[in-house]
């Protein structure tokens, strides 16, 4: 069964809310077991997992964009 992303009150679709919360969590999840303190993403798909923000296209290729993660 396939589920679009527009709001109906007759079933649950994506809980976009929940989405982001888990990606976050996963990342420090991951983050936490390498030991290491923090984690710094310059690549686009990246930051959009991460912070749940989009760009747009124009951004993709641009390296000057990045983001923290950090493990506390």
């Amino acid at each position: 069964m396939s589920f679009g992303i527009t709001a109906v009150d007759y079933e649950a679709r994506i809980d976009f809310d929940r989405l982001r919360r888990d990606r976050v969590r996963r990342a420090l999840e991951q983050l936490r077991k390498s030991g290491l303190g923090a984690l710094v993403v310059f690549d686009y798909n990246n930051i959009r997992y991460i912070t749940s923000t989009h760009l747009g296209e124009w951004g993709r290729d641009k390296m000057e964009r990045l983001a923290i993660l950090t493990a506390d």
